[in-house]
């Protein structure tokens, strides 16, 4: 079993360089260009933090486990601890970045249980509407950040962080109106299968198996699955493998083989079917391109 945080990509970590041994920052693009430069940022890293990043001005290519997308101005951008990374920021651009540490959010229970999950996306074309609503919440954040503590500033950004955070819940349910906010049994369920899932996606694909674990039926699990992320729980088992698969094919050289085994499929074609299915192109395929990609 690969372990992540073993493997030979640099891991930055939260070490603020304003108000130290606070577990946020706000700061700009610009501003963390003055101790990280392009090169790096373009080369695959990790995160040992939250960072959610709102693009002002200019263009970049970014890249979160494999996934490729452009962003623009308007573009959010939330990278969750170990998500494997690639930045190619344009000369032109800025954008405003929120870095928090796990520990530091209010418990705000199944809400931040969901928007910390990886399987969750990873960005957003905020609309007009969107937009405005997000600068406003962000700059009174910023804006106490900067602000001399006079006793409750760290209260103060744990709320407001909240606020941040619950708008980017309020913006995912507007934008999948099927899903029900993550509350109840069901709530609850889903972010115990999910915590399962981690730690058994390598050794079983089967509904049943994480019904059993669980203690539930799997119609109740379909039902916590279907209410919450709008989708089945195979789909989301899946979708789990599939993120390793793609992981360990770009950031090890292990054998095809070898993956196949470790995310367990008895035969590698029952793999290469999988990941045809989920990815559409073979695991080689998908190494070579990731590769070429990376030279880039």
């Amino acid at each position: 079993m690969v372990d992540f945080a073993s493997l030979p990509i640099p891991v930055v970590p939260y070490r603020p360089v304003c108000r130290p041994g606070l577990g946020v920052a706000a700061l700009s693009l610009r501003e963390v260009l003055t101790f990280a430069s392009r090169r790096f940022l373009a080369t695959p890293h990790r995160l040992a933090f939250h960072q959610i990043m709102l693009v002002k001005e200019g263009t970049a290519t970014y890249s979160a486990d494999s996934t490729h997308f452009e962003c623009a101005p308007g573009t959010l951008v939330w990278t969750r601890p170990n998500q494997v990374i690639q930045f190619y920021p344009s000369d032109g651009m800025d954008a405003e970045i929120l870095m928090f540490t796990e520990a530091f959010p209010l418990q705000m229970g199944a809400h931040m249980g969901m928007l910390d999950d990886v399987l969750r996306p990873t960005h957003w074309q905020l609309r007009d509407g969107e937009l405005t609503a997000f600068q406003r919440v962000l700059s009174l954040l910023q804006e106490e950040f900067l602000r001399p503590d006079q006793g409750l500033g760290e209260e103060l950004l744990k709320h407001l962080l909240a606020v941040v955070l619950l708008h980017v819940d309020q913006m995912c349910r507007r934008r999948h109106a099927d899903s029900a906010a993550l509350t109840g049994d069901n709530g609850d369920l889903f972010l115990r299968f999910r915590r399962e899932l981690d730690q058994s996606y390598h050794s079983t694909r089967l509904v049943e198996d994480y019904a059993s674990a669980l203690n539930c039926s799997t119609r109740a699990l379909a039902r916590a699955c279907r209410e919450v992320a709008g989708t089945s729980t195979k789909d989301l088992i899946d979708a789990r493998v599939a993120l390793e698969a793609r992981r360990l094919l770009v950031h090890t050289d292990l054998p095809i083989s070898a993956i196949a085994r470790q995310l367990g499929f008895s035969e590698v074609t029952n793999f290469g079917k999988f990941f045809i299915r989920r990815v559409n192109m073979t695991p080689g395929a998908f190494r070579r391109d990731s590769k070429v990609g990376n030279k880039q």
